[in-house]
């Protein structure tokens, strides 16, 4: 019996449907099993974390995920990077290489990518484990969630319906279903073939599947073995949710904003009272960096158009505080760098408690009374306009106001004893300063970063420190 040839040639534009196909399958798999092979540590006792920074980077970026395996207190070394309680910020973690072992034998942590230690050793007790397994970008959407970056999780979300869909761009290739466009049948089961031609075309479509399969396994097997704890290169761990990056630790502040995040409008309360904020309008923009880059917060580089950065909730105007800030003014016209308002609009109607440019380019703290409403204020012996990096600090208690410039007192008052009492919002930048004397702009132009608020007064020495450490 002789063999009839096929008739049919395979329908036109198969092998792209297959390879779209494929294609699809294999990313979506690989970021599953990923996933899956993530949460495998977890099963083990280990401790899983997330990093939202850079501050380790370039070898782990936000988003990857790590996993700690457990480690006995006294077998740490010098190298690992740990994973341990944060000791200035309760129900926190960290995540920072040993630097060193002190005399007392605490542990003096480092990020990879920070100019300077840990400020605050850690006690052995506090070790949770060190981390071995790094798994890429599984992460992200926690990061996205975090930070408010809405666009980024609807991308990813459209991005994973799409592929889901291409992968079903060879179903009809791989069931046998006859070509929708010209008929050609793609499985004749009535028409006898050469067996190295039907062999040719089941693993036409078998092979390619297994082996993307197969890939996708190898890939998600080493990625969680390319990281060793004590690898000798600049980075290897970011650090741990709360961290976008390590700066100067703000010990006691009620509010620290240090503009660190990578994405989105979000601004983190270090200080872990849950002062977090957003940015509001156009003319408010983060300058993203490494964390030795030390990011900040930009304003008014967009010309006409305003922006401010203010907290999420409302609180009760403090009676004693201390407010401080790095800044870099720009424009030649003034502005508000940072203080409390009582609304969260471009406008207040009550504000004070602040620092701002005035228009002969001096620094003026001031605050208002609760009687008649007096505006006190304390101004800077000099122009701060000269595009230069400054420290502003402001003190306030009763019968005792100061402000401070780069380490040096300015002045004080002793006139103001109670303020004007209302629930408002701190913010940075923008807000209506009619009838606060040598006004110029509202909109501050220029940098901030560095902000901190805090309930009492610091010493000259703290202020001081806090200068020399710089932003």
């Amino acid at each position: 019996m002789t063999r009839n040839p096929r008739r049919n040639d395979r329908c036109h534009g198969d092998l792209v449907a297959l390879v779209v196909g494929v294609a699809a399958r294999t990313t979506l798999a690989t970021g599953v099993l990923l996933a899956l092979w993530a949460a495998v540590p977890v099963l083990l006792g280990w401790t899983a974390t997330t990093v939202v920074s850079e501050s380790m980077s370039p070898a782990v970026r936000a988003g990857d995920v790590v996993a700690a395996m457990p480690v006995d207190a006294d077998a740490v070394t010098v190298g690992q990077v740990l994973l341990v309680e944060d000791p200035d910020h309760e129900g926190r973690q960290r995540l920072h290489r040993l630097e060193r072992i002190e005399a007392d034998g605490a542990l003096r942590l480092r990020g990879d990518a920070n100019p300077a230690p840990d400020r605050t050793a850690v006690g052995p007790d506090r070790v949770i484990g060190v981390g071995v397994l790094r798994f890429p970008f599984v992460g992200l959407p926690n990061v996205w969630l975090r930070t408010g970056d809405w666009s980024a999780l609807a991308t990813t979300a459209a991005v994973v319906v799409l592929l889901v869909l291409l992968g079903r761009a060879d179903r009809d290739l791989r069931t046998g279903v006859p070509c929708r466009r010209c008929g050609t049948p793609r499985w004749d089961l009535r028409t006898e073939v050469d067996d190295a031609r039907t062999t040719l075309s089941v693993g036409a479509v078998a092979l390619p599947t297994v082996a993307a399969l197969t890939l996708a396994a190898m890939a998600v097997s080493t990625a969680g073995a390319g990281f060793s704890g004590t690898t000798d290169g600049r980075s290897t761990l970011a650090s741990t949710p709360s961290f976008p990056c390590f700066h100067h630790d703000p010990v006691d502040a009620v509010l620290a904003w240090d503009f660190a995040e990578r994405n989105g409008p979000g601004v983190l309360d270090t200080s872990g009272s849950g002062q977090d904020g957003q940015f509001v309008g156009s003319g408010g923009v983060r300058a993203d960096g490494s964390c030795t880059d030390n990011p900040f917060a930009s304003f008014g580089a967009a010309g006409d158009a305003e922006g401010w950065v203010v907290t999420d909730t409302a609180v009760a105007a403090p009676d004693v505080f201390t407010v401080s800030v790095w800044f870099r003014s720009t424009g030649s016209d003034g502005g508000r760098i940072v203080g409390f308002g009582s609304d969260r609009g471009s406008a207040s109607t009550h504000r004070d408690r602040h620092l701002y440019v005035g228009a002969d380019g001096h620094l003026r703290f001031g605050v208002e009374g609760s009687g008649s409403q007096f505006k006190f204020t304390v101004s800077s012996s000099s122009s701060v306009v000269d595009g230069e990096w400054h420290h502003a600090v402001a003190t306030f208690q009763p019968r005792s106001m100061e402000l401070w410039l780069d380490g040096v007192r300015q002045g004080g008052r002793t006139d103001a004893v109670t303020l004007r009492q209302y629930d408002g919002y701190w913010r940075a930048a923008r807000q209506t300063l009619s009838g606060w004397p040598g006004v110029g702009s509202y909109a501050f132009t220029g940098d901030i970063d560095t902000v901190r608020v805090h309930h009492r007064v610091l010493d000259g020495a703290m202020i001081r420190a806090e200068f020399a450490a710089g932003r």
